[in-house]
């Protein structure tokens, strides 16, 4: 009977750290870096990382929860003093833990964008990847 509680204990352990829990910080992380790096690119100086106080929800539209999956969905919100937004992102989680954000073409900005270079760049909120920590699983 002690070798089966210990057994469970172990067990409970080893779930994956791929959860919405740990989606929500990454995401919003990632994605106030890359809206600061297209806010320079347009010619705003004035956003910065920290000032975006970004917050995100992440979940899957599947029956599990969470794990690696092609259905994650990111909602993230923020406010840059100028606009306030909120932006859906299609997000692809791998096993490893890395995972990659595509905006829905029908609601996000377009692959290449008009710097105030008088450039096309490509948008960096178009497609964009990160990683979750889980070196601590």
């Amino acid at each position: 009977m002690k070798r089966l509680a210990v057994l469970a204990f172990v067990l409970v352990g080893c779930g994956t750290p791929l959860t919405q829990r740990a989606m929500g910080p990454s995401f919003a992380h990632v994605f106030a870096g890359r809206y600061a790096a297209q806010q320079i690119t347009v010619g705003r100086t004035d956003v910065t990382v920290g000032a975006l106080n970004p917050q995100a929800s992440c979940g899957r539209t599947g029956t599990r929860p969470e794990g690696p999956g092609e259905d994650w969905t990111c909602t993230v919100t923020y406010s840059d003093g100028v606009t306030s937004g909120t932006q859906v992102f299609e997000v692809q989680v791998k096993a490893d833990g890395c995972w990659k954000a595509d905006g829905p073409p029908t609601v996000q900005a377009p692959l290449v964008l008009d710097a105030l270079s008088g450039e096309q760049v490509t948008n960096p909120l178009a497609a964009f990847d990160g990683c979750l920590d889980t070196g601590w699983h």
